[in-house]
């Protein structure tokens, strides 16, 4: 198969897997949905968390003692770093950047009050923007979230997170 033709199937199964995966939840009500995600919470038990709400992450992460990087792997177009990151936020849909940078932000509870985490943007190039305000977090320069609050890596809110404690 040529690059083109490989191309032109991986867009077009891009997109209408995005469409089945919409379709998917159409069936479910939103009392049934809500039960479900209900239940995965109550089963946390006590700590800090982070809850991906968007398309690219959807993953409840526990925040614990060490610090977690957030951002995305390289695309097959970029350059290779040495970063490590521990979530993998992928929303390089088109095989090129959007808006999670490969290093984009920081999570750690040092000084933190139990409610409470540290976020630090890592220099991301689209920011990490706290909502429904719509402040950009300063890259660098440490920002204490509460639990409730909603933030987003890049500014369209299509990458949305919650910080919350149980």
């Amino acid at each position: 198969m040529s690059a083109l033709n490989l191309a032109i199937l991986v867009d077009s199964m891009r997109f209408q897997c995005r469409i089945r995966d919409l379709a998917f939840f159409e069936p479910s009500s939103a009392g049934d949905r809500i039960s479900r995600i209900a239940a995965s919470l109550e089963r946390l038990g006590s700590g800090r968390f982070i809850i991906g709400l968007g398309p690219n992450c959807q993953e409840v992460i526990r925040i614990g003692r060490h610090p977690v990087r957030f951002g995305r792997p390289a695309s097959p177009l970029e350059e290779h770093r040495e970063e490590v990151i521990d979530i993998a936020v992928n929303d390089a849909a088109l095989h090129g950047p959007r808006e999670v940078s490969r290093l984009h932000c920081s999570f750690d509870t040092t000084d933190c009050a139990d409610d409470q985490v540290r976020l630090i943007d890592e220099g991301s190039s689209t920011g990490t923007w706290i909502h429904p305000s719509g402040d950009r977090v300063e890259a660098g320069t440490p920002m204490l979230l509460e639990s409730g609050t909603l933030f987003s890596l890049g500014p369209s809110g299509a990458n949305m997170f919650l910080f919350t404690c149980a």
